[in-house]
């Protein structure tokens, strides 16, 4: 029996990543999550996505991406959990404005 390496690329998806985003959301049935979002890449084509903002996914329902949507949501914890105003997250929702409430409780939080 051979092991599978298959590479899996996780990354900040940008709005370039527009149509393949809409053509996951397709295949998901589903509309694509709230930005910000990380995806998964295998073999150079997108099978997951994965909401900074919301903690919903969407994935390729015809390639086996239960393993890769864990993945993207444990990355995607990591960012989360760095610390108040240090995070890929907070960085993020400053850098396009956030929600009022998410801002209101960032600035709430001690800085350390």
């Amino acid at each position: 029996m051979e092991a599978d390496h298959t590479a899996i690329e996780i990354r900040l998806l940008a709005p370039q990543d527009g149509g393949e985003l809409a053509r996951l959301a397709e295949l998901d049935s589903a509309e694509p999550p709230p930005q910000p979002l990380l995806g998964a890449d295998v073999d150079g084509r997108l099978v997951a996505a994965h909401s900074l903002a919301t903690g919903e996914s969407i994935a390729d329902p015809f390639r086996p991406t239960a393993g890769i949507r864990s993945l993207l949501a444990g990355r995607a914890r990591q960012l989360r959990d760095r610390g108040p105003n240090r995070g890929l997250l907070q960085r993020l929702r400053r850098r396009l404005g956030g929600s009022s409430a998410a801002q209101q409780a960032t600035a709430s939080e001690p800085v350390r």
